[in-house]
């Protein structure tokens, strides 16, 4: 394996790396993102919105940044690129939910927030505050025409968390009608569902009905690495609402055999 491996990276496809995990540093955001763009192209869409909740010194943006110019090369689907950051560390804590055995306020402080801003003019946007109280204003700036297609959470608390995943409130039509969803602060010895991003997630689907966030079951699926770690933290939002959800299609609209191929080679069935 360690040989196709080195062979794919030199000579591979980006989809042929991004398959073996071999896009760093975040190949998480590379799956998720490569999703988000073949899903808005199979729902007619040439551009998709995609957030990183918890930038921190931003590495992660960057990296999404980064991958964004690969999958747009590979796909043709264009990218809006929105981190959203406390600017201070972590907040105050509001109990035994927000983990504080495992962090303090203040930790994951964002430098020199105005200078990180300047970093990303032009190809990201970056939202400094409590996304309790930016969140709403951005999703007025929310569109059909770049629905969102993947959502990073490294938050770390439960109650930024749950700020968070309001992202997913807004009419059907501003999303893809399934979003890659990456909870990166589940897998500590610590984690469970009544504390963390896991607690957010299942309060969430207890509150929509039509809204669902869901483990993703196709992974590891065909791909040669079978047990890479940031597997069981990739979920999907299902937008069950969502025209192409709950509509019924005619032949002429949907052609069978067309759209499980499309479904099929980009991996979606």
């Amino acid at each position: 394996m360690l040989a196709i491996a080195g062979w794919t990276q030199l000579f591979g496809s980006f989809r042929q790396r991004e398959r073996m995990g071999l896009i760093q540093p975040r190949p998480s955001y590379a799956y998720g993102m490569l999703k988000a763009a073949d899903i808005a192209r199979w729902s007619g869409k040439d551009q998709v919105l995609v957030i990183e909740f918890g930038v921190s010194a931003g590495a992660g943006f960057l990296a999404m940044v980064d991958v964004a110019d690969k999958v747009t090369k590979e796909t043709g689907v264009r990218f809006r690129i929105v981190g959203f950051d406390y600017g201070a560390g972590l907040p105050h804590f509001e109990g035994h939910k927000d983990h504080p055995e495992l962090w303090v306020p203040g930790d994951f402080v964002m430098p020199e927030p105005e200078a990180m801003k300047a970093r990303f003019a032009g190809r990201a946007e970056l939202i400094i505050g409590d996304i309790k109280d930016t969140l709403d204003p951005f999703m007025e700036t929310m569109s059909p025409e770049a629905p969102l297609g993947f959502v990073s959470v490294d938050v770390d608390l439960y109650s930024a968390a749950v700020s968070s995943l309001r992202v997913f409130e807004g009419d059907p039509e501003l999303y893809n009608p399934a979003v890659p969803v990456y909870l990166d602060d589940i897998s500590t010895y610590f984690g469970n569902r009544w504390c963390g991003e896991l607690a957010a997630v299942h309060e969430f689907n207890d509150a929509h009905e039509e809204r669902k966030i869901d483990i993703d079951d196709t992974l590891p699926g065909h791909r040669p690495y079978k047990h890479l770690n940031w597997y069981d933290r990739m979920f999907i939002g299902h937008i069950l609402d969502h025209d192409l959800r709950t509509r019924t299609r005619t032949a002429q609209e949907l052609r069978v055999l067309e759209n499980y191929n499309y479904l099929t080679e980009h991996h979606l069935w």
